[in-house]
């Protein structure tokens, strides 16, 4: 059994590495989208696609998702139109009175209207054919009352968002797995070179067993924002896009820090990590051959096939994500706290047979040399 515990043990000391390099790849995909403000330019992608006609982009016709964005509802949120200003959430309300309002404008002027059978002229008039037959028949639901008119189409506005976060969490993932493929060729984090290491190395294989009995829960990802009620007034936007910078340093900040401690926890694995230069004499002999962080030489054709194979499994594997391999190590964890009693009870059961044969023997030795009363 000593042999099974040896192989559950490296198994252990895999998923701890590979819960370490996740979330040190899910520290640097947070501080990218800290610093990218991803969230808004998917926002706005939604937008484009629930207002404006694709088919008709560039010919001349209303760019209503600008229009939206350039409205003083929206507008108040963010300042600029490059990506890290935009918003990350509009509220639901805050984008039916500005879309009710630009399209209302063509019958009433600026002032717009809330005179549903009034909205319904202008309606025809948009260039989008589908966001006609979807404001259509969200008014008609409403049946001319106002307010419900105008929480319909926050209610189809919601919907739309959620098909968009859901196309942005595929897009994560994509993210993630490049992240991984990257971070574990930077590393020299070789699946297969790990898994070498921990099998041969008893001292390397428990300390890192250890380490991973003493792992805490991987931080919650930060939450999708929250709506925010419709600013009264400018100073009220300001400090809503005051607040929302804030975060958003506050976040890249974060992230930053737990960028530095991962990477110092896995230098201090004492893990064949990283990169060393292939040594060579003046003979062509290798000097330090046996040295898994060493790269191969051109013609080293095999050792080129594991390497690669070797980086992408920690690659894919990175893109699993942190709470998984936090689950799997748990579960592994339960496993060998069941295996190691067994283990034990075993041997000192072996340990037990032995004294009583050893007692025995003891006995008969000494009945033969006992003198004969005869």
């Amino acid at each position: 059994m000593l042999f099974g515990s040896t192989v559950l043990e490296v198994a252990i000391g895999m998923i701890f590495i590979y819960l370490l390099l996740s979330l040190l790849a899910s520290a640097i995909s947070e501080y990218i989208e800290a610093l990218v403000n991803n969230r808004g330019r998917n926002l706005r992608r939604g937008i484009e696609l629930l207002l404006n006609d694709q088919g008709h982009k560039d010919d001349g016709h209303q760019d209503l998702a600008t229009d939206l964005y350039n409205h003083g509802l929206v507008r108040g949120l963010f300042r600029g139109h490059n990506g890290r200003k935009l918003p990350s959430y509009i509220p639901s309300r805050t984008f039916a009175l500005a879309l009710w309002h630009m399209v209302g404008k063509e019958q009433a002027g600026e002032g717009g209207t809330a005179n549903v059978a009034q909205i319904r002229s202008a309606i025809d008039k948009l260039p989008n054919r589908e966001l006609r037959e979807a404001l259509d028949a969200l008014i008609n639901d409403a049946q001319n009352n106002f307010d419900q008119a105008i929480k319909n189409i926050g209610d189809w506005y919601e919907a739309g968002m959620d098909r968009i976060s859901g196309r942005y969490k595929r897009t994560v993932q994509i993210i993630l797995l490049a992240t991984g493929c990257i971070l574990a060729s930077f590393l020299n984090a070789d699946s297969i070179n790990i898994g070498k290491a921990l099998f041969q190395d008893d001292a390397l294989r428990n300390a890192i067993v250890k380490e991973a009995e003493n792992i805490s829960p991987p931080p919650t990802p930060t939450p999708a924002p929250q709506p925010t009620p419709t600013p009264a007034n400018e100073e009220e936007a300001r400090q809503q896009r005051e607040q929302a910078a804030k975060e958003r340093q506050e976040r890249q900040d974060a992230a930053l820090q737990r960028v530095r401690d991962i990477r110092t926890q896995l230098g201090a694995t004492g893990l064949p990590l990283g990169w060393v230069t292939t040594e060579v004499d003046s003979n062509g002999n290798i000097l330090n051959k046996n040295d898994p962080r060493r790269k191969p030489l051109k013609d080293e054709y095999e050792l080129w096939v594991l390497k690669i194979l070797g980086l992408l499994i920690t690659g894919f594997a990175v893109s699993q994500g942190a709470p998984f391999w936090f689950d799997v190590l748990n579960k592994f964890m339960v496993i060998r706290s069941t295996v190691k009693p067994r283990e034990k009870s075993r041997e000192e059961g072996s340990k037990d047979a032995t004294d009583d044969v050893s007692e025995k023997t003891d006995i008969n030795n000494d009945a033969d040399t006992a003198p004969s009363k005869g």
